[in-house]
């Protein structure tokens, strides 16, 4: 008996051992399920649009890429949407996540259109310039970038002038395409860019003058407004009446006194009594 005591022993710590597990394990999920009933009674969950799949910027949203998730209330992301009608048509303006919610920010104005006429701001315009490797500063002008356009001079003989012509240009577009992986340098030859109507007037007789070069800059450098000197109106000086006044003529009188000769005395004026 004594030789077997120590096999016995240890059997029943190994029978021992995994009951405890295994009661240990109904104890653990009791409780996770106890724990999730108790969260789905006590917030309350309301139905939010987000993204069924990777979607690139100029994609038309539709039932099929829109899903509807739980999402706890009161807590739904600002411009979210309830419903995925609400959204049906419109085009993605920025890269969407598969999951993430859909919100109005990231989605161009309904009836828009679909691809590049969606991202064009209201009052803005969209033109391509060709670029090279040099002008395209390596291949980091990226859409959604800022740049500086510089424009070369060649129509003044063999002196040629360089000034910066417009700043703070929006890129649209590289190519044909309007996203592309965040750091990635591409090599391209056209460039699309956001532009006001008289600035794209400005870029199109630069590239009939000479040459043009983009000027990548940082999209948090904001350019310093120029403020107007203030012109600060005189107050006119009142105006004086000037009333024109003759000047008094004299005036003669004749006194004749008995046989005497005649005498004439003269006065200031005819109705005064001081004499000249």
């Amino acid at each position: 008996m004594k030789r077997y005591g120590g096999l016995i022993a240890f059997g029943l710590a190994i029978g021992f051992g995994i009951l405890a597990v295994v009661l240990a394990q109904k104890w653990l999920a009791a409780r996770s399920t106890q724990a999730q009933v108790v969260l789905n009674a006590t917030v309350p969950l309301t139905k939010v649009v987000v993204a069924a799949s990777d979607m690139q910027i100029g994609t038309p949203l539709t039932k099929a890429n829109l899903v509807l998730a739980d999402w706890p209330q009161g807590s739904e992301p600002r411009g979210a949407f309830n419903d995925i009608s609400a959204v049906e048509g419109r085009v993605a303006v920025t890269k969407l996540t598969a999951g993430a919610p859909v919100l109005a920010a990231e989605l161009a104005a309904p009836g828009s259109g679909a691809g590049m006429v969606a991202l064009i701001t209201t009052g803005m315009r969209a033109m391509a310039v060709r670029v090279d490797e040099v002008t395209g500063v390596g291949g980091f002008v990226l859409p959604n970038t800022f740049v500086d356009i510089i424009g070369v001079d060649e129509t003044r003989g063999d002196k040629k002038i360089a000034k910066t012509i417009l700043k703070r240009i929006k890129v649209l577009a590289i190519a044909q395409e309007t996203f592309t992986e965040e750091g990635q340098a591409k090599i391209v030859r056209t460039v699309t860019l956001e532009l006001e109507p008289k600035q794209t007037e400005e870029l199109a007789l630069q590239t009939h003058q000479g040459d043009i070069h983009l000027v990548l800059r940082n999209p948090l450098e904001e350019e310093p407004k120029v403020e107007e000197p203030k012109t600060v109106a005189k107050k006119a000086a009142p105006v004086r009446r000037v009333v024109y006044r003759p000047k008094p003529s004299p005036h003669a009188v004749e006194i004749i006194r008995g046989s005497k000769p005649a005498e004439t005395v003269q006065f200031k004026n005819a109705n005064s009594e001081e004499k000249l």
